[in-house]
């Protein structure tokens, strides 16, 4: 069969079902002369086709699909948002969905339907991307409700409702009070006055010293106020990054601060993050969180465990170890450097690799002798 048109033009008559049902039938077998992404975007195009046959088809080549082509596509094949929407309904590759939920142009719809289905690696994907989730409330509540939601979701999700949506109602709340006492506060007043004076003289030097009470009330306040504020600040930040451009993002790499450094290193970009392991601020306890975050590009992890200076610090090698995303030619050669105590709780641990486990039980008998 010739080409006789351009990549595009095919692919667009085919998602108008504007094509003949020959042609459709050849884009649901793979079979048109297409590049590796034409391909797959003419496949695509066809698996909610109007012949059941076509469909049909079209729905069996993309399942015998090779998930690494599948995720390579969604990567850096610039993908359409319906074309995403179509993988997430009917890919149940973890790699695959892990990487339509890190694409930035997945639709929110989309991201709601991962958000009540997907388990594991894309789970954990779309919970660390809290800009997101910050953006869209409801995924968070999608999230709480899917049963396959594990007990470390649970709680990271909870944190994030407490921190940016339980404190922002209270802080409107108190907003409000304070709003209404302020316009009640003009017709006491005047009556308050008279009355006050006359006390001032009687209270002197009974109970409390004068102003103890409001002080200590302006204490409290002050102490609530911060945690607000450490929450609106936060969610500036996020909002901020979000609409930065990478270079700018690699420039706050390098100078900006703790906080910023902890939202740049899960971009999605990894020359952010790897622009943070290179920022002159950074300290060692950063570096052991991230050495177990279980979202972050494989290259992070492996330039951690390059270092000389982090991998002298027992924490940071635990932590990378610990992390089933760190992969196993970077853990492996470090369970040598546990403690006999910390290859125990590798060895328990059953959201490890087996090799990983299997390995440190191994260490742990050569031990004993």
């Amino acid at each position: 069969m010739e080409n006789t048109a351009a990549p595009e033009d095919l692919v667009n008559l085919l998602r108008a079902g504007r094509a003949p049902r020959e042609i459709r039938l050849f884009a649901a077998r793979g079979l048109l002369p297409l590049d590796p992404d034409a391909a797959l975007r003419a496949l695509l195009a066809v698996v909610e086709d109007p012949d059941p046959e076509t469909a049909t088809t079209a729905r069996g080549t993309l399942s015998a699909s090779s998930p690494d082509r599948l995720a390579s596509f969604v990567r850096s094949g610039e993908p359409q948002e319906n074309e995403l929407d179509v993988l997430a309904r009917l890919t149940d590759d973890p790699f695959v969905l892990e990487e339509v939920v890190r694409s930035r142009l997945t639709g929110d719809e989309t991201l709601l339907f991962l958000a009540r289905t997907a388990g594991g690696r894309p789970q954990e994907a779309l919970i660390s991307n809290q800009a997101r989730l910050l953006a869209r409330p409801a995924l968070v509540q999608v999230l709480l409700e899917n049963p396959a939601l594990t007990a470390e979701g649970r709680r990271l999700l909870s944190e994030l409702t407490e921190e940016f949506f339980v404190k922002k109602a209270r802080r409107l709340q108190s907003e409000a009070r304070r709003s209404t006492a302020e316009e009640t506060e003009p017709e006491e007043a005047a009556g308050a006055s008279d009355a006050a004076e006359e006390d001032e003289f009687e209270d002197e030097g009974e109970g409390e010293e004068p102003g103890e009470a409001e002080e200590e009330a302006a204490l409290e306040g002050a102490q609530e106020g911060e945690s607000e504020e450490t929450s609106l600040f936060i969610g500036a930040i996020y909002r901020r990054i979000g609409l930065m451009t990478i270079s700018e993002k690699i420039g706050l790499a390098y100078k900006g601060s703790k906080e910023e450094r902890r939202v740049l290193i899960g971009d999605t970009n990894k020359l952010i993050g790897i622009a943070v392991l290179k920022s002159r601020s950074l300290s060692t306890n950063e570096v052991e969180s991230f050495a177990a975050m279980r979202n972050l590009d494989e290259e992070i992890y492996r330039r951690i465990s390059m270092s000389r200076d982090w991998m002298r610090k027992p924490a940071v090698i635990l932590a990378l170890v610990k992390n089933p995303r760190v992969p196993l030619d970077i853990a492996l050669p470090l369970l040598k450097r546990l403690a006999t105590r910390e290859l125990r709780l590798i060895f328990r641990d059953r959201n490890l690799a087996p090799v990983l486990r299997t390995s440190a039980r191994k260490l742990l008998l050569l031990r004993r002798r």
